[in-house]
């Protein structure tokens, strides 16, 4: 399974994440379809974690899509020491999504996270190990901007949580 995670949340690969949803469905929700995956997925998530985001598809491409960043930070928390979860993470600076802008910024392998874009919608959601060694969970979730524009400034808010000090 984290072979499977980390093939999709790194590269953030829409096509691979939907499948493995299907995956789900056919395993444990009675068919191979977004629908029974999607229900399979939020019944664990409301079971595990105590939290209901609305899922339409596996992709998180469709606007139909929701959820609030106390509830993704309630999740990241509690995945916190989950090394397959995290792992499968893009390292700023350095792999997947998280590689470029972040790059020789103090964030550069101190941070992991997965990011999500439509038109007028960015996020960026994960973890950042601060100067005194704790680990810091974030969820950047942005809409009705300019892509671009948020996630530079995402990027920007990723490099000051690094260097947080509290």
């Amino acid at each position: 399974m984290s072979s499977l995670a980390r093939l999709a949340n790194t590269p953030s690969d829409n096509f691979f994440a939907e499948m493995l949803l299907k995956a789900i469905g056919a395993a444990f929700g009675g068919a191979g379809t977004t629908a029974a995956g999607a229900a399979v997925v939020h019944a664990q998530i409301a079971t595990s974690f105590g939290i209901h985001p609305h899922l339409d598809d596996g992709s998180g491409l469709s606007r139909s899509d929701y959820s609030t960043p106390a509830q993704v930070v309630t999740l990241l928390r509690k995945m916190a020491g989950n090394s397959a979860f995290t792992n499968a993470l893009a390292i700023a600076g350095e792999t997947g999504t998280m590689e470029l802008g972040l790059q020789a910024t103090p964030a550069q392998g101190r941070c992991r996270g997965k990011t999500g874009t439509l038109s007028k919608v960015a996020n960026l959601v994960g973890y950042c190990t601060a100067p005194d060694g704790h680990t810091l969970a974030f969820a950047f979730l942005m809409n009705s901007v300019d892509s671009t524009a948020a996630h530079a400034a995402e990027d920007r808010m990723v490099v000051a949580l690094s260097q947080y000090d509290g």
